[in-house]
């Protein structure tokens, strides 16, 4: 049996007659204890009637009252069905706006009757199990007010059968499937809760396994195994997937990892109602970060990564990058998710324009999370993205501070401690809240140190044009070196140019005299006072002296001439005072 079928049989052995249903499609596709591939609705009405003698009753606004009286094969038992719905008046319902409240009423009265009487043909007790789809619809979590006469009946109906001693003791049983966090509170109040997680790897692995025996002649990529689809495809949905192996097999087309991943990503995009986008990993597969002031991060980094492969319970929960803009951040939180083999979604925003819209996006994108994980759930630029401040403005109806709830409440759970780690970037750190702050151990990345820039040009033009053979030492790197630092600019600069210089030139490789002419060629579009101003914020708000990039190399680190004054050069330490003076300093010449 599979797994989302058991929670549900599982739920009302344990005496739960009413459930509330979210998460999973009941239409998804899965393999049920007879090793067949069928939709979950329809392994769990096969369920329903082999355990306990139920007979599957669903309805919808589009499809009406259904008990699928074709799969009753003895006369004697459609006729006892038919009247036990009809002296409920379930049978030939009117099609109009009273539709949903003469429904709810007809399955409250039957649901609840006492059931000694009624058995199958076969003198087995015979009992109900109401399926309403699509619940959200019929019985919508609404202001107070709003709702029509009908909705209320239905709410109402919905309320006091779910509280039912007469429906425990009958051992019918009605599911409510919806939406998470549509359905109204007060019908809410009185359900079990079931969420039904989407295929974990060994299910994705048997389903895979079916599929392929239905679909002989679908062919996937010769690199891709089994067990590299079900992990590409874990946590989404099995339907996706199996149009996926169907087309294959109907036209011959190739299963590629590239096709896995991007239905993945729509997959993602769609569950979690567009507030989580997964993140390429693949693209740091080769990458080469260089200079020291990337060093100490990018070590860091990489012990959490093989922590999380552990699933280390010490390891920490909650990492913000702080520092100038292109120091790699992005690349160093990619890199943790690589090492750690695990996907990487990048949190977007779930803040809505309508009321309580935020905080049932918000909820739903933490439980989507946890029950993802293991994973990296990547902030970019945390202050932009969420509102991370403290204040009195209430001019979005709540909605900011919803969402910062939401990320505290996240943030302060223990239990993600090696199954998910959040990492934060920020070049304006100074715009979090110190509530906001302290949750997280803060690593600064700083701005490229002038002496690393000729390490920096000559791995990125590797990188762009592998035939590039000129080292850092050459003379035409070391003036461009001089010109892109006394511009301000940083290494996305420095990538825009080579790349642009070699367009311009009509070229595929780069030479160091065009790295020179680059370098003319580049118009600063940033300040240094911005970037040192982010530094200096950086440096402040560190969580550790060992997380300083000159922390176990002093001697052999450039200490930079705006932090001469602020780094003492016998030990290392930081003069604070000298630090927010010169943060003050720069306030007013920073654009960040």
């Amino acid at each position: 049996m599979n797994q989302t079928t058991h929670t549900i049989l599982d739920a009302y052995r344990q005496g739960h007659s009413a459930l509330l249903v979210s998460g999973r499609s009941l239409y998804d596709l899965v393999i049920d204890s007879e090793g067949r591939m069928c939709p979950m609705i329809t392994a769990l009405r096969r369920s329903l009637r082999s355990e306990f003698g139920m007979l599957m009753v669903t309805y919808s606004l589009a499809q009406g009252l259904d008990w699928d009286d074709s799969r009753i094969s003895d006369e004697r038992d459609r006729q006892t069905i038919q009247n036990a719905l009809k002296s409920n008046n379930l049978l030939e319902v009117p099609q109009d706006q009273n539709e949903v409240a003469r429904i709810i009423r007809g399955i409250s009265h039957l649901s609840r009757m006492p059931m000694e009487n009624l058995t199958w043909a076969d003198g087995n007790p015979l009992r109900f199990a109401f399926c309403l789809e699509f619940a959200e619809h019929m019985i919508p979590a609404l202001n107070n007010g709003t709702q029509t006469d009908n909705q209320l009946v239905a709410i109402e109906l919905a309320h006091i059968t779910g509280q039912s001693l007469a429906l425990r003791k009958s051992g019918n049983l009605i599911i409510f499937h919806a939406r998470e966090g549509l359905v109204d509170p007060l019908v809410c109040s009185t359900l079990h809760p079931i969420r039904l997680t989407q295929p974990n790897f060994s299910e994705k692995f048997a389903f895979i396994s079916k599929a392929t025996e239905i679909y002989p002649n679908a062919r996937f990529d010769p690199n891709l195994t089994k067990e590299g689809v079900a992990y590409l495809t874990a946590n989404t949905p099995n339907r996706s997937l199996e149009s996926l192996i169907r087309a294959s097999y109907r036209g011959g087309k190739l299963i590629t990892t590239k096709e896995l991943t991007h239905q993945k990503n729509r997959d993602v995009e769609e569950m979690s109602e567009s507030t989580l986008l997964p993140l390429d990993t693949d693209r740091v597969a080769d990458l080469r970060l260089f200079g020291r002031n990337v060093n100490k991060p990018r070590t860091i980094l990489e012990e959490l990564g093989n922590a999380l492969l552990r699933r280390e319970r010490t390891m920490p929960a909650n990492i913000l990058l702080a520092g100038a803009p292109a120091t790699a951040k992005t690349d160093l939180a990619l890199m943790v998710a690589r090492i750690g083999n695990v996907p990487a979604y990048q949190m977007l925003s779930p803040k809505g324009g309508i009321v309580g819209e935020t905080e049932r996006k918000a909820r739903l994108q933490q439980i989507a999370l946890k029950e993802w994980s293991p994973n990296i759930a990547f902030i970019d630029e945390i202050t932009e993205a969420f509102p991370l401040e403290r204040n009195d403005f209430d001019g979005d109806s709540g909605a900011s501070r919803a969402v910062m709830a939401s990320l505290l409440t996240a943030l302060s759970d223990e239990s993600r401690r090696g199954e998910s780690l959040l990492i934060a970037t920020t070049n304006c750190p100074w715009r979090m809240g110190a509530a906001m702050r302290s949750r997280f151990i803060v690593i600064p990345v700083l701005q490229s140190l002038k002496e690393d820039y000729p390490g920096i040009i000559t791995v990125t033009a590797a990188r762009i044009s592998p035939d590039f053979e000129a080292t850092e030492d050459d003379e035409n790197v070391i003036r461009a070196a001089e010109i892109f630092y006394t511009k301000g600019a940083n290494p996305r600069h420095i990538r825009g140019c080579l790349s642009n210089i070699m367009m311009l030139a009509g070229t595929s490789v780069l030479s160091s005299e065009l790295i020179l002419q680059a370098a003319y060629d580049f118009c600063a579009t940033t300040d240094l006072h911005s970037a040192i101003y982010a530094d200096l914020w950086a440096i402040q708000s560190c969580t550790s002296k060992s997380f300083l990039p000159w922390s176990d190399s002093l001697d052999e680190y450039p200490i930079p001439q705006y932090l001469s004054d602020v780094i003492d050069p016998v030990n290392g330490e930081v003069n604070y005072r000298v630090l927010n003076e010169k943060i003050e300093q720069y306030r007013k010449h920073a654009n960040l």
